[in-house]
């Protein structure tokens, strides 16, 4: 379900609500992550993307941050081959 927000306003609707209380005068745009006003129904798919997108990116994080680490023992690796490797 698709949620909309009435322009410099606070008030947010689903495309359910807006099409049976409107026409509401104004420029509406799309607010995917926002709550109806109305009747409180979110747009669960903006939300499951959302969090796909920010596991991703945790993710990636994690990632860039274990090459780092490898990097920086390779690198320690290279100036002392005999030193101890942890």
């Amino acid at each position: 379900m698709t949620i909309y927000r009435l322009e410099d306003s606070t008030l947010y609707l689903c495309g359910d609500c807006l099409d049976e209380l409107g026409p509401i005068p104004g420029k509406w745009k799309e607010e995917a992550l926002d709550t109806c006003s109305v009747c409180g129904e979110i747009d669960l798919q903006a939300q499951e993307e959302m969090n796909q997108y920010c596991h991703d990116m945790d993710q990636l994080s994690y990632e860039e941050d274990q090459f780092q680490s490898d990097q920086e023992l390779w690198e320690a690796h290279i100036r002392d081959p005999h030193g101890v490797m942890l």
